[in-house]
């Protein structure tokens, strides 16, 4: 059989089996086919990721732990999936992104302006996000708020995220056709100067809605992996000045509190401040490499809503003794939005 036939054969089988529920034995008699066969290209469809199997986090079950953060860290909502490696940061980001990608579907509304940032628990969320049912709403727009840092063909790039998630929710994808990181401050100004990355920018500004992955600080990150743009030398100058975790490349210490650098002043995308000003922030991350990242998230109130993993959460909230920089009381004041987009 030609390549292209069998490869059309095998996507007809997945949807027989996967989708419509036939049997191998219904499936055989409907394509004239033997039973063995049918089960040798079911196997097939799965090894040449024509069929790929997404086993979901146990969500749902931790509504205690869930109030219990929400109560502490005054945060609008907290959703906890079950973690079946929490050592392991890629599956933790699966699966995570997948709560997320849960919590996406319920809360989009029409004519939502959503924000996204990059990173592996994002791109699990998109993933999710790409074999679920459809999602109804419309008028919808979703901006990237983080100029490139890996290859754009890459899935983790921000651009490549913003299209994926714009085609799967039938939106309007806006684009930051500009690296996350110029090579100068006065490099960076040229780059702002452009009108449409301008306009981009200015969109993500006005943003009622966004999804941030938060960061950590560490040598075995995929930001250092890619290392073309930021290197394990520009990250150790940035914890020597506390750095503990980062929203959007905008690196803060233990207490939420942005950390000024020069890598800083040459990153094109959101601010800290400009995140905290969008209606609702929502913080996807999880696992044992970003506790501290977390929490110093949470104390400096970055985010409204927390995704993570069960493990993480039970921590953060075994949390007996918590210090702000402006309050005496372990009890967090709700956030206060100046602006809603």
């Amino acid at each position: 059989m030609q390549t292209t036939d069998h490869h059309r054969l095998l996507i007809k089988l997945a949807r027989l089996y996967y989708e419509q529920g036939l049997t191998h034995a219904e499936i055989a008699e409907r394509l004239r086919l033997s039973r063995q066969k049918v089960q040798r290209l079911v196997v097939q469809a799965r090894e040449k990721g024509i069929v790929q199997i997404l086993i979901r986090p146990l969500t749902g079950t931790f509504g205690e732990l869930e109030k219990g953060l929400e109560d502490l860290y005054q945060l609008r909502e907290v959703l906890i999936v079950e973690t079946s490696a929490y050592e392991n940061q890629s599956i933790v980001a699966r699966e995570v992104g997948a709560g997320a990608a849960d919590y996406l579907r319920r809360v989009v509304r029409s004519h939502d302006r959503i924000v996204i940032g990059w990173g592996e628990s994002l791109l699990g969320m998109v993933n999710a996000l790409s074999i679920s049912s459809s999602i109804e709403v419309e008028d919808l727009a979703v901006i990237q708020g983080l100029g490139g840092l890996s290859d754009p063909n890459d899935e983790v790039h921000a651009s490549d995220l913003t299209r994926r998630l714009a085609k799967r929710l039938g939106a309007h994808a806006f684009l930051l056709l500009a690296p996350a990181v110029a090579a100068s401050e006065n490099a960076r100004e040229v780059l702002l100067s452009d009108q449409y990355t301008a306009t981009v920018l200015e969109k993500a500004r006005t943003a009622n809605l966004a999804f941030m992955g938060i960061g950590a600080p560490r040598r075995d990150s995929m930001l250092v992996r890619e290392g073309s743009v930021v290197s394990w030398r520009n990250l150790a100058d940035l914890m020597k000045q506390g750095a503990v975790g980062d929203i959007n490349l905008r690196y803060f210490d233990a207490l939420g509190q942005r950390i000024a650098s020069e890598l800083d002043d040459r990153i094109i995308g959101l601010t800290l401040n400009e995140i905290r000003q969008i209606e609702l922030v929502v913080g996807v991350t999880g696992g044992s490499a970003k506790y501290k990242a977390i929490q110093a998230a949470l104390k400096g109130k970055l985010i409204d809503v927390l995704v993570t993993d069960h493990i993480t959460a039970q921590q953060l909230l075994n949390q007996k003794e918590l210090k702000y920089p402006y309050e005496s009381s372990p009890v967090l004041a709700p956030r206060v939005k100046t602006r809603k987009g």
